[in-house]
């Protein structure tokens, strides 16, 4: 007798229950060591074996260390106290930490019971995805050098961090032909290299019993490529230059990079999009053995900064996002105003599909000719840099704990305060949204009275 709900036939609304069950098995052993020398010299030491289910029988556990250093500058007798300089400190860690936040069922083939079409000998069982039993953890050895400084009284304070990290092997899940009834089986292919270094800062400008303003500001540059895949993923990256995808892996290749062949743009005369082969030379035929890295959807910097200001219980808070020097894929244009089909001609399209597309001999237009509804191919055309500001949160509040209003109703402090969240966004990229996914500027208010 079944008694999981996936074994039903059916359902008396006309529709099929289902059911899903996920289990975990963690299982960790683990060491820390700590050790201060007169606040000068810091040692931290830590030592796991973790096991988990997750991976496969043949690889179910595995060990992982770090190792930190510290070194408080401003505590040696060489060091003067002063005005200027408050407090240096030195940091190193290196080690190497696993990842097991996946899948449950990623180590091992699952079969689902096929209940369509029942027959007189039972259900039958059809593989819904292979295992690996020789998954291995993915592991990143990281290293990280750290420098922490106060200055001027502890009003300006800076960190630099500058980190390097190897992750080797990967995790990643492989397309496999559909004959072989699956999508896709995880694997442990090549290994990735990623080094950045990241700044934060703040300073007080003002610092009183009634009133402070502060100003912050943090930066991140990060750089990754891949190594050692080597030729393994070549019919991977095939199929995605036939799918018209983004994404390939090659040694030396960033994993956030944008592929797609050149374009010179629109000829004013036949209305064809032009393109650029690897070695120069133009032509009007598309073709995906030409396509090279046209742009990065990581920027070269990106952070945040802002202020916050407070006075007689008056307080304001501004907090701005940013990042430049990335590019990002137009897909709004890619799908809604070229790759039209001659039926969806007939229904309601992005307006430039009709007044931005080429019409006739001496046109400089953005987009291929209106009359041609063939596929349009990837290129360089439809790739943006993609630099933006944004307010992403400001907030202006007022708290007071003093009043007779408060004494008369026995209450100890009163709180207003209006947030709003992306209220305006700059951006080179006019970046359209549908109704289902717009850009979300939010807007709330609060008071409170505490007795």
């Amino acid at each position: 007798m079944f008694s999981n709900p996936n074994f039903s036939n059916g359902y008396p609304e006309g529709g099929k229950p289902s059911s899903s069950i996920s289990r975990i098995r963690h299982a960790s052993y683990y060491a820390n060591f700590n050790y201060g020398y007169q606040l000068r010299y810091l040692l931290d030491f830590n030592l796991r074996s973790d096991g988990s289910s997750v991976y496969g029988v043949d690889n179910p556990f595995s060990t992982t260390w770090s190792l930190g250093l510290g070194w408080n500058i401003h505590n040696e007798s060489f060091f003067r106290q002063n005005n200027i300089l408050n407090y240096m400190k030195l940091r190193y860690s290196v080690g190497n930490p696993g990842n097991a936040n996946l899948n449950a069922k990623m180590a091992n083939s699952v079969y689902t019971y096929y209940t369509s079409y029942p027959n007189m000998f039972g259900l039958s069982a059809l593989v819904k995805t292979w295992g690996n039993s020789g998954l291995q953890w993915q592991r990143t050895n990281e290293q990280n050098w750290g420098l922490d400084v106060e200055m001027f009284q502890n009003r300006l304070r800076l960190n630099v961090d500058y980190f390097r990290k190897k992750t080797d092997p990967l995790l990643l899940n492989i397309d496999f032909p559909p004959s072989s009834g699956i999508t896709s089986v995880p694997m442990n292919i090549g290994a990735m290299r990623n080094q950045g270094v990241t700044f934060t800062g703040s300073y007080i400008i003002i610092r009183k019993p009634d009133m402070n303003w502060t100003v912050n500001a943090n930066l991140r540059h990060i750089t990754s490529e891949y190594y050692n895949i080597g030729d393994l993923l070549e019919k991977y990256n095939e199929k995605g230059r036939t799918n018209q995808s983004l994404i390939r892996y090659y040694d030396g290749a960033s994993p956030t990079a944008l592929y797609a062949v050149r374009s010179a743009g629109i000829d004013p005369m036949t209305g064809n999009e032009i393109f650029i082969r690897k070695d120069g030379s133009y032509t009007f035929k598309w073709d995906s053995a030409d396509e090279v890295i046209c742009g990065d959807s990581t920027p070269d910097i990106e952070g945040a900064f802002g202020s916050s200001f407070y006075w007689k219980g008056f307080s304001i808070n501004a907090i701005f996002s940013y990042r430049y020097g990335g590019q990002a894929f137009l897909s709004t244009l890619f799908n809604k105003v070229e790759n039209i089909s001659d039926v969806q001609v007939k229904y309601n399209q992005d307006k430039r599909a009709l007044y931005g597309r080429w019409q006739k001999p001496g046109d400089i237009a953005k987009f291929k000719r209106i009359d041609d509804t063939t596929v349009t191919n990837m290129s360089s055309r439809f790739i943006a840099d993609d630099n933006t500001l944004e307010l992403s949160t400001l907030s202006v509040g007022y708290e007071t704990t003093t009043g007779k209003w408060l004494q008369s109703i026995g209450a100890s402090s009163f709180n207003v305060r209006i947030y709003g969240n992306n209220l305006f966004r700059l951006s080179t990229i006019k970046e359209e949204r549908g109704i289902d996914y717009p850009f979300s500027r939010k807007i709330s208010a609060s008071i409170g009275v505490r007795f």
